[in-house]
């Protein structure tokens, strides 16, 4: 896959290479199903037509997302400037400009729940912590909302 990671076997390439034959193959076969579905079907705008046209196209999509998937990671390394290197986020530097022009306050979680208190319900058990966030979202003052 990636420099970084390990190099894989010889035969772990093959492996990968037939995976993708057989699903490039699949996928083709899928489509010139569709192919002929849309032109002996007669009426393609019925329940069957419809369903013999979508059902492959979808399955064969899912078939070349296999194939594809080095080619996308490649394009959006290549898009971000990381090269060879993994594709996690770089960490955020507390006190940094973010790209929407506020300032990364806690660089683990948002600001929102570092400062609110966690919640409890009328029976005192915690309230989840997507419920502590709208909470928290929601009593912020305006000049703070975007």
């Amino acid at each position: 896959m990636t420099a970084t990671i390990t190099a894989e076997p010889a035969h772990m390439e093959k492996e990968q290479r037939l995976l993708n034959l057989i699903c490039v193959i699949a996928a083709l076969g899928l489509f010139a199903f569709v192919a002929y579905t849309f032109f002996a079907a007669g009426a393609v705008i019925s329940t069957d037509g419809l369903f013999f046209i979508v059902v492959p196209t979808v399955i064969a999509i899912c078939f070349l997302a296999v194939p594809l998937q080095p080619i996308v990671m490649r394009r959006v390394a290549k898009l971000l400037g990381t090269g060879d290197e993994t594709l996690a986020p770089a960490p955020a530097v507390v006190g940094s400009k973010t790209a929407f022009g506020g300032t990364v306050v806690s660089a683990g979680r948002p600001p929102a729940l570092k400062s609110w208190p966690a919640l409890k319900d009328p029976k005192g058990r915690p309230l989840p912590p997507d419920v502590n966030r709208m909470v928290a979202e929601m009593s912020r003052p305006e000049s703070s909302k975007q």
